[in-house]
C-alpha cells in the first residue's frame, strides 16, 4: 500500500542522480574521461549557480566563490581537458540541450504510484532518464547564461582537482591527513566496506566543508554518521548494512548534522538501522538536524528510532528547521518510531519548521508512542507551519 503526502513541490526539481555509460557511476572504479564528463559537470553548474529553492535565476555565493578559489589556483590541464570544457562553455551560452519556449516544467505525480514506480525513482537507478531543468531557469539574458558557462568550467576544474577515494583507508584519512583536508573535494571511485571502528568525518568544532561525490558507489558497515557536522555537499551515494547507536547528539546516516550551508542529495539506504537514546538527539537518513537542504532520500529495509524526549525521527530528517529543507523522500518497507515524550516521527521530517515537500510511504510505518509526540507521512510535527496544513497527511498510529 502507498501512502503519499499531498505536498506542494520545492520550487527547484530535484534530478534524479544518473548512472549510465557517459558517467562514472556506472564505471570500474577508473577516474572521468573528459568526453564522458558531459553530464556530470552539467549537474554541478547547475548546483554550483541556482539555489534550489529560488524560483529565481540567482548565485549561490558561497559555492560560486568556491569555485571560481578552484578555477585560480589552477593552472594546469592537459589540452583534451580544455577542449571538452570549451566546448561544455558554448552549449552553456546558447542554450544547446536546454529546453524550448513551449516546453513546461514536469508536475509530480498526483496518481497512486505502484511499487515499481516508486523504485525506479530511487536514487542511483540506472532506468532513470536525464530529466531537464525546468525552462523556467534558463530563458534568462546572456549574462546570465554567461554565468552558467563559467560555472561549467569552474565545475570542471573542480572535478579536475578531486582525490579518488577508493577504499577504507582513504577514506578514514579525510580530516585526519594533511593531504586529505575537510575542505577538499572528493571522488568515490569504489565500494567501501568500513571497519567497526569508523569515525566520522569531522566534528561540530572542525565541519566537513568539501564535496564528496559518491558516483552512485556503496558504503557498506557504518557504525557512525558519515559525516559529523556538514557545511559542504555529500551526492549520489548508497549505504547498506549501517548498524548506529548514539545517545548524546543528533543521529544520521548522511550526517549527523546539515548545517545551513550543508547539501546531501541522491542517497539510497538499504538495511540500515538507526537508534538515538538521547535528550533532543534527533535521528534521521539525510540527516538528524537539518538546517540545510536535503534531497532524494530513498530508505529500503531499514529503521530509526529514538528514545529520549524531544527526540525527532525522520528518515528525510529527524528534526528541520526553519531554513531547512527536505524533498523528494521515499521510504519503502522501513519503520520510523519514536518512545519519547515531545518525540515526534515522519517519514519526511519528523519535526518540520522548515519546508518538506514530496514524500511517499510503500509498506512503511510512522509510530510514536510518548506524550504529545506526534507522527506523519510529511511532517510529524508542524512547527512554524512553513508546511501547509493541507500538506500533512496524518498516519494512523499503532
Amino acid at each position: 500500500m502507498i501512502q503519499q503526502s499531498n505536498q506542494q513541490p520545492i520550487q527547484q526539481p530535484i534530478q534524479q542522480p544518473i548512472c549510465d555509460s557517459a558517467s562514472q557511476c556506472s564505471g570500474n572504479g577508473t577516474e572521468h574521461s573528459w568526453l564522458g564528463h558531459g553530464v556530470a559537470v552539467s549537474k554541478a553548474f547547475v548546483k554550483s549557480l541556482i539555489p534550489m529553492e529560488d524560483p529565481r535565476l540567482s548565485f549561490n555565493s558561497r559555492k560560486a566563490v568556491k569555485d571560481l578559489l578552484r578555477l585560480a589556483t589552477t593552472t594546469i590541464l592537459p589540452a583534451s581537458s580544455i577542449l571538452f570544457m570549451a566546448k561544455d562553455m558554448a552549449n552553456a551560452w546558447s542554450g544547446n540541450g536546454l529546453p524550448g519556449p513551449d516546453a513546461k516544467p514536469e508536475l509530480p505525480q498526483t496518481s497512486k504510484e505502484t511499487r515499481e514506480e516508486a523504485q525506479e525513482k530511487e536514487p542511483c537507478s540506472k532506468t532513470v532518464p536525464l530529466q531537464q531543468p525546468s525552462t523556467a531557469r534558463y530563458q534568462g539574458s546572456q549574462g546570465a547564461k554567461g554565468l552558467l558557462a563559467l560555472g561549467t568550467l569552474a565545475s570542471s576544474f573542480q572535478y579536475a582537482n578531486s582525490k579518488q577515494i577508493n577504499n577504507a583507508e582513504d577514506l578514514g584519512k579525510i580530516g585526519r591527513d594533511p593531504e586529505f583536508p575537510l575542505n577538499g573535494t572528493y571522488q568515490q571511485t569504489a565500494d567501501i566496506d568500513v571497519t567497526k571502528d569508523y569515525q566520522s568525518i569531522g566534528n561540530a568544532t572542525h565541519p566537513f566543508t568539501g564535496d564528496y561525490y559518491g558516483q552512485c558507489r556503496t558504503i557498506s558497515g557504518l557504525s557512525d554518521c558519515f559525516v559529523d557536522t556538514l557545511q559542504g555537499s555529500i551526492s549520489d551515494l548508497q549505504f547498506t548494512r549501517a548498524n548506529i547507536t548514539n545517545s548524546a547528539k543528533p543521529t544520521g546516516l548522511a550526517a549527523c548534522v546539515v548545517d545551513d550551508t550543508g547539501t546531501v542529495r541522491n542517497i539510497r539506504a538499504k538495511d540500515v538501522h538507526i537508534v538515538s537514546s538521547g535528550h533532543s538527539a534527533d535521528a534521521g537518513i539525510g540527516g538528524g538536524w537539518v538546517k540545510g537542504m536535503v534531497a532524494n532520500i530513498m530508505a529500503v529495509d531499514s529503521m530509526v528510532k529514538t528514545v529520549g524526549t524531544y527526540a525527532d525521527v525522520g528518515i528525510g530528517g529527524g528534526s528541520v528547521d526553519a531554513g531547512g529543507t527536505v524533498a523528494n523522500t521515499t521510504a519503502v518497507n522501513s519503520r520510523v518510531e519514536t518512545l519519547g515524550k515531545y518525540a515526534n516521527a515522519g517519514i519526511g521530517g519528523g519535526a518540520v519548521g522548515g519546508k518538506v515537500a514530496n514524500t511517499t510511504a510503500v509498506n512503511s510505518t510512522v509510530k510514536t508512542s510518548g506524550h504529545d509526540a506526534d507522527a506523519g507521512i510529511g511532517g510529524g510535527f508542524l512547527g512554524l507551519m512553513y508546511i501547509t496544513e493541507q500538506e500533512r497527511l496524518p498516519t494512523p498510529r499503532r
